[in-house]
């Protein structure tokens, strides 16, 4: 064979060499689009190795087995939401508007991330009820992240008095988390974010024992959207 025709021959690409924590976010990234499309039985280690364009081998050094990687996953993905959540809180330092924020923040993250609740769904059903999903471990370790804006708005507005901080929290987390499974449920399927001020008007009617809460949320709305804008535009740059 002449020197010409070896050098016509395509030669395999050579896999490039990329740091551990980059090639740990790429199979991370993989693994997400394999389980929420394919569910958690279906997809093997294998598949997950080539969607994200690594060797099998390549995948255990990072992942151990399926079932610490779909973990791990999850895991990834509450972060994300919980550092959103954390920016949003922090946007402003007016109570209600801190809950408004958070609030759309939290609705925003699981239209942005529909894998999310797949994932939610796939773990409940796949390691059974004797487990506490992983969503609600972090909102329960994580409560103390929270609990003063709540504690915030009961010692700043009208709250009724038999709600703690504690109680206000959880309804609060009830209501958007129901909204997000109730929006990919809905027939056209609509975005979650699109009920946050129905949300918002709901919970703020719950909580205050006057006769129009919303008088509050008027006052409030051109704080909240300064909030929201600023925290948007800091998203677009995560």
């Amino acid at each position: 064979m002449t020197s010409n025709a070896m050098e016509s021959i395509e030669k395999p690409p050579k896999r490039v060499h990329k740091p551990a924590e980059q090639r740990q976010q790429e199979i991370i990234a993989a693994a997400v689009r394999a389980f929420a499309d394919r569910g958690y039985q279906v997809t093997d280690m294998q598949t997950i190795a080539e969607l994200a364009g690594v060797g099998k081998g390549t995948l255990y050094r990072h992942f151990p087995n399926k079932e610490e990687l779909f973990k791990l996953v999850l895991a990834h993905q509450l972060d994300i939401l919980r550092d959103r959540m954390l920016q949003a809180r922090d946007s402003t330092t007016n109570p209600l508007c801190r809950l408004y924020a958070m609030m759309h923040a939290y609705l925003e993250y699981f239209d942005t991330h529909p894998d999310t609740v797949e994932l939610f769904i796939q773990e409940r059903a796949e390691f059974g009820r004797e487990v506490t999903p992983q969503y609600f471990q972090r909102m329960h370790h994580s409560k103390d992240d929270w609990l003063f804006v709540f504690q915030d708005i009961k010692n700043t507005y009208p709250v009724r008095e038999f709600l703690s901080a504690e109680e206000m929290s959880s309804l609060s987390g009830e209501l958007l988390h129901g909204a997000v499974y109730l929006s990919m449920a809905s027939v056209p399927k609509r975005a979650s974010l699109t009920r946050l001020d129905q949300v918002f008007s709901f919970y703020l009617h719950g909580i205050m024992h006057v006769e129009n809460p919303l008088s509050f949320v008027e006052q409030l709305r051109e704080c909240s959207k300064n909030s929201i804008s600023q925290q948007t535009k800091e998203l677009e740059n995560y």
